[in-house]
């Protein structure tokens, strides 16, 4: 356990550092130990913790959306999924005090513990400085994704690019990531089809990166035309090169 390491990525020094060890501390320790869990307690913290203060940002950010919108986007936001994505990139499963048989069955990279762990840590700070303090490390530690909003009506862009280009040609299209920031981290997706850059998009993963690609190559009237073939390039309903883009 690195604690130094650990409070590098979060951007803040603990005062006790007692209450760091204990949010790194998995319970399947005290578990074992037959003694009372602060990591769930920790946890139990840092996920009513981060709710208002993803809720409180997108109200903010999002004055036109309705209740439905924002709790979906809020969903998305603090989902295990996600969250375990962020705590596999700052590194936290290796910092980790866990069982030996929890280690053994990979819970080091397990999306669950993962994902707990970013809420123990934001508890954590919660309880070593104050609610203000932990929304400022919360919103830090989540980057860009309050304002990665998903296309109205459409939780799944890949798939429904993916139908809609199938439906034309029967080609998928393809992505390529790149990390363009470590911390706070910031990836940027390239989506390809038949060679072209059709959209791009930045996340704060991988999978979010390459999903708001996809919503930009939906935002395109491309599926309404059949491909362009070598012989009417100079159609105005061909897609551009990506020299053009």
């Amino acid at each position: 356990m690195q604690t130094d390491k650990v409070e590098e990525m979060l951007g803040y020094r603990f005062k006790n550092s007692g209450l760091l060890r204990a949010a790194l501390t998995h319970s399947s320790i005290a578990r074992k130990r037959g003694a009372p869990s602060d990591y769930e307690r920790m946890e139990f913290l840092g996920d009513a913790v981060l709710e208002l203060v993803v809720s409180l940002e997108l109200y903010r950010l999002y004055p036109e959306a309705s209740e439905g919108e924002l709790t979906s986007m809020r969903a998305a936001i603090v989902s295990r999924r996600h969250l375990s994505e962020l705590s596999t990139h700052f590194g936290w499963g290796d910092q980790l005090t866990m069982s030996g048989a929890l280690e053994k069955a990979g819970g080091r990279t397990a999306p669950s513990v993962l994902g707990n762990t970013f809420e123990t840590l934001i508890g954590a700070v919660a309880l070593d400085a104050d609610f203000e303090t932990a929304r400022a490390v919360t919103l830090r530690l989540l980057g860009n994704s309050l304002r990665e909003r998903p296309a109205p009506g459409d939780n799944n862009p890949k798939g429904t690019l993916q139908e809609r280009l199938q439906a034309i040609n029967g080609e998928a299209p393809d992505y390529e990531v790149l990390q363009i920031r470590e911390h706070p981290p910031l990836f940027r997706a390239i989506a390809r089809w038949q060679g072209r850059i059709i959209g791009q998009g930045e996340g704060t993963g991988k999978r979010r990166a390459e999903q708001a690609a996809a919503v930009a190559s939906l935002s395109r009237a491309l599926f309404e035309v059949s491909p362009c073939s070598p012989q009417s390039r100079s159609s105005h309903d061909c897609m551009p090169d990506e020299k053009e883009m």
